[in-house]
């Protein structure tokens, strides 16, 4: 008998964005060895937790355009994606995206994160946690950039959402040493030649969404695309011709562009038009 395909698991990932003298730089961690996608260079992300629930107070960007109903994520109950993105962002790396009477945090004392970071970690709710130090999580600084469901030939498959963000001032990421090894900064174009020099191992929605990218000049220009996408729910296919594999990313977003395809040569994705 067929088996079934996995049930997809609801995630969120992070692509936070630095600017660089002629661009920006996006932050990707090396995954410890024995966890999911062990040594690949990724987003910081995770899973949906239960208590990504308990949002206290937390808001989606106002701006957002969002799918039409049935077709994809919508306020309000949207909201918990973004704070599971919050959450594995500060979990991982310890960059805390916050307000504090609405006014945007830049840099707490060391003590202080560690402390919160610690409670997080051990399975507090965020958002409680947060509250207990009067912060609020600025979950409205995050744009839907893209969604992608894992083919269902996959045994793992997760269904993740990717939101677009600046990297707050006066923070530095800190990696966790449990999920992540170890952080870097790279442009979309350094990290697509640092793949195809086998310098670093990438996931195909990676290398897709580094792809997508590098078509944007500044942050600006990054940020102002995800706010007026209409992100839908898409599952990318992989088609084997022969011994040519490659996956089909359809137009998820609304916009005029053209459907992408990796392929898989010399053991690396490639992305082809």
């Amino acid at each position: 008998m067929r088996e079934e395909p996995a049930e997809p698991r609801p995630s969120s990932t992070v692509i936070l964005l630095r600017e660089e003298r002629g661009g920006f730089s996006v932050l990707m961690l090396e995954r410890h060895g024995n966890i999911a996608f062990p040594g690949a260079h990724v987003f910081p992300g995770g899973i949906v937790e239960p208590s990504d629930t308990d949002a206290c107070g937390a808001l989606l960007p106002s701006a957002q355009e969002w799918a039409a109903a049935g077709e994809g994520d919508r306020p309000p109950e949207a909201i918990v994606y973004w704070m599971a993105a919050a959450r594995e962002l500060f979990e991982e790396v310890g960059i805390l995206l916050a307000r504090r009477h609405g006014r945007p945090v830049e840099r707490l004392p060391g003590a202080q994160v560690a402390d919160l970071r610690r409670r997080v970690l051990g399975g507090e709710p965020f958002g409680r946690v947060l509250a207990s130090a009067d912060l609020v999580p600025a979950t409205d600084d995050l744009f839907y950039f893209a969604r992608w469901i894992t083919p269902i030939t996959n045994p793992r498959r997760w269904d993740t959402r990717f939101l677009i963000g600046r990297m707050p001032a006066g923070q530095e990421p800190t990696v966790d040493g449990t999920e992540t090894v170890s952080c870097t900064w790279f442009t979309p174009a350094d990290a697509l030649a640092a793949y195809e020099s086998g310098a670093i191992s990438l996931i195909p929605p990676t290398v897709r969404t580094l792809d997508d990218l590098a078509r944007f000049a500044t942050i600006d220009a990054a940020l102002e695309a995800a706010r007026v996408r209409v992100v839908r729910a898409r599952r990318p296919e992989v088609v084997i011709d022969g011994d040519v594999t490659t996956i089909a990313y359809p137009d998820n977003t609304g916009t005029d562009a053209p459907p992408r395809q990796l392929v898989l040569r010399d053991g690396r994705w490639r992305p082809t038009s």
